[in-house]
């Protein structure tokens, strides 16, 4: 999943003392259902864009769950 948020308010490049995070780097974090990964394509005095990259593991997010260990965590095409 990506989203972006582009900002043309003068200056622009504010948008990362915002967010707390810098332009310059590349920044990942820990989720316990993947990763979040924050950079910023174009950081200008004029225009800023910055970019929120989740890469989500499916299977950490089905096992992430409160549930007894079961099968019925996993996908299953056959009627029960």
């Amino acid at each position: 999943m990506l989203l972006t948020l582009i900002t043309t308010h003068t200056p622009a490049t504010d948008l990362g003392y915002l967010l707390h995070k810098y332009p310059d780097r590349f920044q990942s974090l820990d989720l316990s259902v993947g990763r979040a990964h924050v950079f910023y394509p174009k950081a200008a005095a004029e225009e800023t864009t910055v970019a929120l990259l989740l890469d989500i593991n499916p299977i950490d997010l089905v096992r992430g769950r409160q549930h007894e260990a079961s099968l019925e965590q996993y996908v299953n095409d056959r009627p029960t």
